[in-house]
């Protein structure tokens, strides 16, 4: 009876750590979705325009609530992350963009949850492989506010540029967008 007892107690031991593992191994922190929509799909979108979002996520539908922005060309919307976000990119106004914001529809949390030690730096690194751009802050204060990234040579209207709403370790919503001629 004793060895039954501890062999079950191993056995679940065994399990309790194998599934401890997986869930380690396996889980994506908000910080790699922000990355990955930014570094993946809207700044090459921006910048060369084949479609983001590819095979992710689905159509927003009519009881999802979502305005897309209207007189968009050549673009679409999508919700992402199990609809906690909709992505939108197009043309507009002369300007590619490509957007992704939070959703209200969501029961998951709405906002890119990440790390805010390093964030600024973090994200002009990642940035810099598309274009030399600088950021108009250096660190986040309390309270959500926009932070752009713009090139240093040229006005905030001007050539590539990225745009978050952030407060510290959070991100509502991000916007890349580039002249559409480029």
């Amino acid at each position: 009876m004793v060895m039954k007892s501890a062999g079950f107690v191993v056995g679940a031991g065994l399990a309790a750590l194998a599934v401890w593992l997986f869930y380690a191994l396996t889980t994506v922190r908000d910080d790699d979705l922000l990355a990955a929509v930014l570094g993946d799909h809207c700044l090459p979108y921006v910048q060369s325009g084949p479609a983001p979002f590819a095979d992710m996520g689905r159509a927003p539908g009519v009881y999802d609530a979502i305005e897309p922005r209207e007189g968009v060309s050549d673009g679409a919307a999508r919700l992402i992350h199990d609809g906690r976000f909709v992505a939108q990119w197009g043309i507009y106004d002369g300007l590619r963009f490509c957007e992704v914001k939070s959703t209200s529809a969501s029961v998951s949390p709405t906002v890119f949850e990440v790390e805010p030690s390093g964030f600024i730096p973090r994200y002009t690194e990642l940035i810099a492989p598309f274009a030399p751009l600088v950021p108009d802050v250096e660190t986040l204060r309390d309270g959500p506010r926009s932070i752009g990234w713009y090139g240093a040579d040229r006005a905030p209207t001007e050539g590539l540029r990225v745009l978050m709403v952030a407060s510290p370790g959070r991100v509502a919503s991000v916007l890349a967008v580039a002249p559409a001629h480029d």
